[in-house]
């Protein structure tokens, strides 16, 4: 058996710090276990874990579980089925913890099961006015309210009531949660679509935008934000569209769910990289300023961590508009918000990178030579930043070491085709341009007529900027 590979260990080694803790009360709890067993399998996997092993063992695993017994590899599953069962249990209610609105359904729920009509109507009162005034604004939340609706509607049916006014709130909630959803996924289709330049069928989508507009849903900031990111993307070329979802990000309701803001912002961002793809340099501006204020409300950090990539991607964005000390600011008071394994790696390499945008060349080199950077990409482009820097110091035999290193590194990794070929069509640029004569007006413009041709290579306004044509 290969313990690692197991469901158990899959499932244990995503534990938090928070929810290990949680875990530790679960397992010792008799509402949750009642084995020995199991606590003794978690303290071994608690051990491993705090110790770092590198492999375990199933052989010590049970040797640790069952001290005095011979090893039966049968037996020891056995106990790994209860621990996992315990583990997703608690993963479970977590998660249920979370969502406040699901909870009071479920309790409103719950209680007309049981026919406790004063008490029902009781909860179904303060639920409904949860969802109306407090509850965040999400799909799920209009989902909520058309079963909480759905409730009130099997009471009125039970206890014989002739008049029932949620009906029409029951059907309205049902159309509200379908609209986000359509809006929502057909966003993501659009953003998916200009990724890999693949077809779809907009199904029904004209006749949604009708319904919306039909219906007067735009009063709700979260269809107003879905409907214009959705003209954003489906009209990229009409700008009126990008400054109408610019304004409404600005000054968007806080009662919009985080993650469902996220994903707009997230979409908004990538948006305004594609236009400063095409040549729109104006837009450095504008994706900045979409990233402050998603900062500034928190909309990138999910449990309190920055991806590393949105790091990586303002720090990026900033340093092309020359904004150093912000920069140095943003990159010192995000560092503790990335995750703790990949922390040091991004930030070093974005410290390169500023300190390269500022002619810091010596402080480049010191700063990457040093640093081990896991996420393949991440390590390619620090790579990358490096050569530049030898070749700005005119350090051409560790240019020359450098290039042969990230061709060595192209053959090792895994990578798609098209991203072979970017980074494998700078190194072969550079090794070019580190043999062009200063003076060779000839040979210095047919190598920049070959740079610009080449549609797929890493730096290439770097590369340009160096011949001087």
């Amino acid at each position: 058996m290969n313990f690692t590979d197991t469901n158990l260990y899959q499932l244990f080694s995503s534990l938090t710090p928070e929810e290990l803790k949680e875990l530790d009360k679960a397992v010792r709890s008799p509402y949750f276990n009642y084995r020995d067993e199991e606590i003794r399998l978690y303290e071994y996997l608690l051990r491993a874990k705090k110790t770092k092993a590198a492999t375990i063992s199933a052989g010590e695993a049970f040797k640790y579980v069952f001290p005095k017994q011979r090893t039966d590899l049968a037996k020891l599953r056995h106990v790994m089925t209860y621990l996992t069962r315990i583990i997703n249990r608690c993963i479970t209610i977590n998660e249920m913890a979370e969502g406040e609105a699901q909870q009071k359904l479920l309790l409103t729920r719950s209680i007309r099961k049981r026919n406790l009509g004063k008490l029902f109507l009781s909860n179904y009162t303060g639920t409904k006015k949860f969802f109306e005034d407090e509850a965040q604004l999400s799909p799920e939340l209009y989902y909520h309210q058309f079963q909480l609706h759905a409730e009130y509607y099997v009471y009125s049916i039970t206890n014989r009531r002739a008049k029932n006014e949620d009906l029409q709130r029951l059907m309205e909630d049902l159309d509200s949660f379908y609209i986000i959803q359509k809006l929502k996924h057909a966003c993501n289709i659009l953003s998916y679509k200009n990724i890999f330049k693949m077809e779809h069928q907009d199904g029904l989508m004209h006749e949604t935008m009708a319904l919306i507009e039909k219906k007067k849903l735009l009063s709700n900031p979260l269809v107003s934000l879905l409907y214009q990111n959705y003209l954003c993307l489906s009209e990229p070329d009409n700008e009126e569209y990008f400054v109408k979802l610019k304004h409404l990000l600005l000054t968007t309701s806080s009662r919009i769910d985080s993650k469902e803001l996220r994903d707009i912002f997230t979409l908004a961002v990538n948006y305004c990289i594609k236009r400063l793809n095409t040549g729109g340099q104006k837009y450095y501006k504008e994706v900045f300023e979409i990233y402050q204020a998603g900062l500034q409300r928190g909309v990138f950090e999910e449990r309190g961590k920055l991806s590393p990539f949105t790091y990586k991607n303002i720090c990026a964005i900033a340093i092309g508009l020359k904004k150093y000390d912000w920069v140095a600011t943003f990159l010192e008071e995000y560092k503790s918000r990335l995750d703790a394994e990949i922390r040091h790696g991004f930030y070093t390499y974005c410290m390169a990178r500023y300190h390269f945008a500022q002619a810091n060349y010596e402080r480049v080199s010191s700063l990457l030579q040093a640093v081990e950077i896991k996420e393949q990409f991440t390590d390619l482009d620090a790579r990358v930043l490096l050569i530049k820097t030898y070749y700005e110091l005119d350090e051409f035999g560790l240019l020359d070491y450098g290039i042969g290193n990230l061709k060595q590194q192209l053959k090792r990794k895994k990578l798609q085709t098209y991203h072979a070929t970017v980074y494998g069509n700078f190194a072969k640029n550079v090794s070019k341009l580190m043999h062009l004569r200063p003076y060779d007006k000839k040979a210095r413009a047919a190598y920049k007529e070959k740079v610009l041709a080449t549609q797929a290579v890493a730096e290439k306004d770097w590369l340009l900027g160096k011949v001087g044509v």
